[in-house]
């Protein structure tokens, strides 16, 4: 039993980790490029990556909802559940931002759903700022992961 509450909180982390990583990129390599970008080149800079991201975490993120559930359920009782339940309300969070809010806006960018450039240039503003949302959280809920391996395994204690 305990191999198996070690490989979920792992799973925990490599989605977490996939996720902050994913948002540390766009917002400090990808944002700066993407305002610039037109109708002509906005699918090659914008549609190919965020298609690729939402068919990989449309796989990674309901698992990660089961996890985070399990990672609740076995830290009851103790002073970690506060990070267990850091990690399961943060990937909600992620999700309820990115499926509800962040998606129409890709699909209107992906399918030329605006009238010029200017309009682009507003929506993918409006698109930044939504996913600087999922910067701040992704980066807690990553955070809170650590810390409630760092505590259960002692790490402080180990480099006393």
């Amino acid at each position: 039993m305990t191999w198996l509450l070690l490989i979920n909180a792992l799973y925990f982390l490599f989605g977490a980790t996939m996720y902050v990583g994913t948002m540390w990129v766009l917002k400090f390599f990808l944002y700066p490029t993407w305002r610039s970008l037109a109708r002509d080149n906005v699918d090659m800079h914008f549609g190919i990556p965020t298609r690729a991201a939402t068919k990989f975490f449309t796989i990674v993120v309901p698992i990660m909802f089961i996890s985070g559930g399990i990672l609740v359920w076995s830290e009851w009782g103790t002073i970690r559940v506060i990070p267990a339940i850091i990690c399961l309300v943060g990937i909600i969070v992620l999700t309820w931002v990115g499926q509800g809010i962040i998606i129409p806006i890709n699909k209107r960018i992906r399918g030329g759903d605006f009238a010029d450039d200017s309009e682009l240039r507003s929506l993918l503003k409006r698109w930044m700022m939504l996913n600087d949302i999922r910067f701040y959280v992704s980066t807690l809920t990553w955070a809170a992961m650590v810390w409630l391996l760092v505590d259960r395994g002692r790490l402080l204690e180990s480099f006393a």
